[in-house]
Protein backbone atom coordinates (compact mmCIF):
# COMPACT_ATOMS: atom_id res chain seq x y z
CA UNK A 1 0.00 0.00 0.00
CA UNK A 2 2.88 2.38 0.75
CA UNK A 3 4.72 1.43 -2.47
CA UNK A 4 7.95 0.76 -0.60
CA UNK A 5 8.86 -2.11 -2.93
CA UNK A 6 8.99 -2.23 -6.69
CA UNK A 7 7.74 -4.81 -9.17
CA UNK A 8 10.88 -6.96 -9.02
CA UNK A 9 11.09 -7.02 -5.23
CA UNK A 10 7.40 -7.86 -4.94
CA UNK A 11 7.84 -10.80 -7.31
CA UNK A 12 10.92 -11.90 -5.36
CA UNK A 13 8.96 -11.98 -2.08
CA UNK A 14 6.12 -13.92 -3.70
CA UNK A 15 8.55 -16.40 -5.24
CA UNK A 16 10.33 -16.91 -1.92
CA UNK A 17 7.02 -17.74 -0.22
CA UNK A 18 6.08 -20.15 -3.02
CA UNK A 19 9.47 -21.89 -2.83
CA UNK A 20 9.15 -22.27 0.93
CA UNK A 21 5.73 -23.86 0.49
CA UNK A 22 7.06 -26.17 -2.24
CA UNK A 23 9.92 -27.34 -0.01
CA UNK A 24 7.58 -28.04 2.90
CA UNK A 25 5.17 -29.93 0.62
CA UNK A 26 7.54 -31.87 -1.64
CA UNK A 27 10.30 -32.81 0.82
CA UNK A 28 10.41 -34.34 4.29
CA UNK A 29 12.41 -31.47 5.78
CA UNK A 30 9.49 -30.43 7.97
CA UNK A 31 8.19 -33.87 8.85
CA UNK A 32 8.66 -35.74 12.10
CA UNK A 33 8.68 -34.26 15.58
CA UNK A 34 12.04 -32.87 16.73
CA UNK A 35 11.34 -32.05 20.38
CA UNK A 36 10.61 -34.38 23.27
CA UNK A 37 7.22 -32.76 23.86
CA UNK A 38 6.08 -33.05 20.26
CA UNK A 39 7.27 -36.68 20.04
CA UNK A 40 5.17 -37.44 23.12
CA UNK A 41 2.14 -35.97 21.34
CA UNK A 42 2.78 -38.07 18.21
CA UNK A 43 3.02 -41.26 20.27
CA UNK A 44 -0.14 -40.39 22.21
CA UNK A 45 -2.01 -39.80 18.95
CA UNK A 46 -0.91 -43.22 17.67
CA UNK A 47 -2.11 -44.94 20.83
CA UNK A 48 -5.43 -43.09 20.95
CA UNK A 49 -6.19 -42.99 17.20
CA UNK A 50 -5.25 -39.31 16.83
CA UNK A 51 -8.06 -38.12 19.12
CA UNK A 52 -6.93 -36.58 22.42
CA UNK A 53 -10.05 -34.44 22.90
CA UNK A 54 -11.56 -36.66 25.59
CA UNK A 55 -8.28 -37.64 27.26
CA UNK A 56 -7.08 -36.70 30.75
CA UNK A 57 -3.39 -35.84 31.17
CA UNK A 58 -1.64 -36.16 34.52
CA UNK A 59 1.79 -34.84 35.46
CA UNK A 60 3.58 -36.37 38.45
CA UNK A 61 6.27 -33.99 39.65
CA UNK A 62 6.84 -30.51 38.31
CA UNK A 63 10.01 -30.85 36.24
CA UNK A 64 10.51 -28.48 33.32
CA UNK A 65 10.56 -31.18 30.64
CA UNK A 66 7.46 -32.84 32.04
CA UNK A 67 5.72 -29.49 32.08
CA UNK A 68 6.72 -28.94 28.43
CA UNK A 69 5.24 -32.33 27.47
CA UNK A 70 1.96 -31.50 29.16
CA UNK A 71 1.83 -28.14 27.36
CA UNK A 72 2.14 -29.92 24.00
CA UNK A 73 -0.59 -32.40 24.96
CA UNK A 74 -2.87 -29.65 26.25
CA UNK A 75 -2.49 -27.74 22.98
CA UNK A 76 -3.71 -30.83 21.16
CA UNK A 77 -7.00 -30.57 23.02
CA UNK A 78 -6.64 -32.88 26.02
CA UNK A 79 -9.84 -32.62 28.05
CA UNK A 80 -8.26 -31.88 31.43
CA UNK A 81 -4.95 -31.83 33.31
CA UNK A 82 -4.18 -33.25 36.76
CA UNK A 83 -1.03 -32.14 38.61
CA UNK A 84 0.49 -34.09 41.50
CA UNK A 85 3.62 -32.90 43.30
CA UNK A 86 5.23 -33.32 46.72
CA UNK A 87 4.75 -29.58 47.17
CA UNK A 88 0.99 -29.12 46.94
CA UNK A 89 1.46 -25.37 46.55
CA UNK A 90 3.60 -25.97 43.45
CA UNK A 91 0.97 -28.41 42.15
CA UNK A 92 -1.73 -25.77 42.59
CA UNK A 93 0.33 -23.18 40.73
CA UNK A 94 1.01 -25.47 37.78
CA UNK A 95 -2.59 -26.71 37.67
CA UNK A 96 -3.76 -23.11 37.47
CA UNK A 97 -1.62 -22.60 34.33
CA UNK A 98 -3.48 -25.39 32.55
CA UNK A 99 -6.89 -24.77 34.07
CA UNK A 100 -6.48 -28.17 35.72
CA UNK A 101 -6.73 -29.74 39.16
CA UNK A 102 -4.04 -30.16 41.82
CA UNK A 103 -3.68 -33.60 43.44
CA UNK A 104 -1.94 -34.26 46.74
CA UNK A 105 1.02 -36.59 46.24
CA UNK A 106 -0.42 -39.23 48.58
CA UNK A 107 -3.52 -39.39 46.37
CA UNK A 108 -1.50 -39.76 43.17
CA UNK A 109 -2.47 -43.35 42.32
CA UNK A 110 -6.14 -42.89 43.11
CA UNK A 111 -6.23 -39.91 40.74
CA UNK A 112 -4.23 -41.83 38.13
CA UNK A 113 -7.31 -43.98 37.53
CA UNK A 114 -8.84 -40.97 35.78
CA UNK A 115 -5.80 -40.30 33.60
CA UNK A 116 -5.14 -41.60 30.10
CA UNK A 117 -1.66 -40.09 29.74
CA UNK A 118 0.75 -39.77 32.68
CA UNK A 119 3.95 -37.71 32.46
CA UNK A 120 6.34 -38.35 35.35
CA UNK A 121 9.29 -36.06 36.15
CA UNK A 122 9.77 -35.94 39.91
CA UNK A 123 13.57 -35.73 40.22
CA UNK A 124 13.40 -38.39 42.94
CA UNK A 125 16.53 -40.61 43.18
CA UNK A 126 14.37 -43.73 43.58
CA UNK A 127 11.56 -45.37 41.61
CA UNK A 128 8.25 -43.66 42.29
CA UNK A 129 5.79 -45.72 40.23
CA UNK A 130 5.95 -49.52 40.55
CA UNK A 131 4.31 -52.37 38.66
CA UNK A 132 1.95 -53.38 41.48
CA UNK A 133 0.59 -49.83 41.76
CA UNK A 134 0.05 -49.51 38.02
CA UNK A 135 -1.61 -52.96 37.93
CA UNK A 136 -4.18 -51.70 40.44
CA UNK A 137 -4.70 -48.54 38.40
CA UNK A 138 -5.22 -50.42 35.12
CA UNK A 139 -7.64 -52.85 36.78
CA UNK A 140 -9.69 -49.93 38.14
CA UNK A 141 -9.71 -48.47 34.61
CA UNK A 142 -11.16 -51.74 33.28
CA UNK A 143 -8.13 -52.23 31.02
CA UNK A 144 -8.49 -48.92 29.18
CA UNK A 145 -5.08 -47.99 27.67
CA UNK A 146 -2.68 -46.03 29.87
CA UNK A 147 0.21 -44.13 28.26
CA UNK A 148 3.14 -43.49 30.64
CA UNK A 149 5.91 -41.02 29.75
CA UNK A 150 8.94 -41.12 32.07
CA UNK A 151 10.95 -37.92 31.60
CA UNK A 152 12.86 -38.27 34.87
CA UNK A 153 16.59 -38.98 35.27
CA UNK A 154 16.99 -41.33 37.07
CA UNK A 155 13.79 -43.11 36.03
CA UNK A 156 10.58 -42.59 37.98
CA UNK A 157 8.74 -45.62 36.58
CA UNK A 158 9.80 -49.25 37.01
CA UNK A 159 10.59 -50.74 33.55
CA UNK A 160 8.58 -53.94 34.20
CA UNK A 161 5.42 -51.81 34.15
CA UNK A 162 5.45 -52.15 30.35
CA UNK A 163 4.78 -55.89 30.71
CA UNK A 164 1.23 -55.11 31.82
CA UNK A 165 -1.52 -55.34 29.19
CA UNK A 166 -2.73 -52.01 27.80
CA UNK A 167 0.14 -50.09 29.43
CA UNK A 168 2.50 -48.19 27.10
CA UNK A 169 5.72 -46.94 28.71
CA UNK A 170 8.22 -44.60 27.04
CA UNK A 171 11.17 -42.99 28.82
CA UNK A 172 13.39 -40.05 27.90
CA UNK A 173 15.82 -42.31 26.00
CA UNK A 174 13.01 -43.60 23.76
CA UNK A 175 11.79 -40.08 23.01
CA UNK A 176 15.25 -38.67 22.31
CA UNK A 177 16.04 -41.60 19.99
CA UNK A 178 12.95 -40.74 17.93
CA UNK A 179 14.01 -37.07 17.89
CA UNK A 180 17.49 -38.00 16.59
CA UNK A 181 16.04 -40.22 13.86
CA UNK A 182 13.66 -37.48 12.74
CA UNK A 183 16.53 -34.97 12.65
CA UNK A 184 18.58 -37.35 10.47
CA UNK A 185 15.63 -37.64 8.08
CA UNK A 186 15.42 -33.86 7.82
CA UNK A 187 19.15 -33.51 7.23
CA UNK A 188 18.97 -36.03 4.38
CA UNK A 189 16.48 -33.75 2.64
CA UNK A 190 18.73 -30.67 2.67
CA UNK A 191 20.31 -31.53 -0.69
CA UNK A 192 16.91 -31.66 -2.38
CA UNK A 193 15.95 -28.37 -0.70
CA UNK A 194 19.03 -26.66 -2.14
CA UNK A 195 18.25 -28.06 -5.60
CA UNK A 196 14.74 -26.63 -5.50
CA UNK A 197 16.05 -23.23 -4.37
CA UNK A 198 18.67 -23.14 -7.15
CA UNK A 199 16.11 -24.15 -9.81
CA UNK A 200 13.58 -21.55 -8.71
CA UNK A 201 16.26 -18.86 -8.43
CA UNK A 202 17.33 -19.54 -12.03
CA UNK A 203 13.71 -19.40 -13.19
CA UNK A 204 13.19 -16.09 -11.37
CA UNK A 205 16.24 -14.50 -13.01
CA UNK A 206 15.08 -15.65 -16.45
CA UNK A 207 11.67 -14.05 -15.86
CA UNK A 208 13.04 -10.65 -14.84
CA UNK A 209 15.98 -10.70 -17.26
CA UNK A 210 14.95 -12.72 -20.34
CA UNK A 211 18.39 -13.37 -21.81
CA UNK A 212 20.08 -16.75 -22.40
CA UNK A 213 20.97 -18.17 -19.02
CA UNK A 214 22.84 -21.15 -17.67
CA UNK A 215 20.93 -24.42 -17.16
CA UNK A 216 19.49 -24.73 -13.66
CA UNK A 217 21.89 -27.51 -12.76
CA UNK A 218 24.86 -25.27 -13.58
CA UNK A 219 23.39 -22.15 -12.06
CA UNK A 220 25.41 -20.69 -9.21
CA UNK A 221 23.70 -17.59 -7.76
CA UNK A 222 25.83 -14.66 -6.71
CA UNK A 223 26.68 -15.02 -3.00
CA UNK A 224 25.72 -11.40 -2.41
CA UNK A 225 22.00 -12.03 -2.75
CA UNK A 226 21.60 -15.80 -2.80
CA UNK A 227 23.39 -16.73 0.43
CA UNK A 228 20.26 -16.45 2.62
CA UNK A 229 18.36 -18.76 0.26
CA UNK A 230 21.07 -21.42 0.15
CA UNK A 231 21.79 -21.38 3.87
CA UNK A 232 21.04 -24.63 5.65
CA UNK A 233 17.42 -24.60 6.89
CA UNK A 234 17.31 -24.27 10.65
CA UNK A 235 16.54 -27.49 12.50
CA UNK A 236 14.55 -27.36 15.72
CA UNK A 237 16.38 -28.23 18.94
CA UNK A 238 15.78 -31.71 20.31
CA UNK A 239 14.76 -30.01 23.47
Amino acid sequence: DHKLTGRVLNRLFQTALQVGKEIRTDTAVGRGAVSVGSVAVELAERIFDKDLSDKVVMIVGAGKMGEACVKHLAKKGARSVLVSNRSFERAEGLAAEFGGRAIRFNDCFRAMREADIVVSSTGCPQTVIHRAEVAEVIAARRQRPLFLIDIAVPRDIAPDVQQLDNVYLYNIDHLEAIVRENLRTREQELGRCREIIAERAAEFIRRINPVPAQPAEDFKPSPAWAAPFLAQPALVSAR
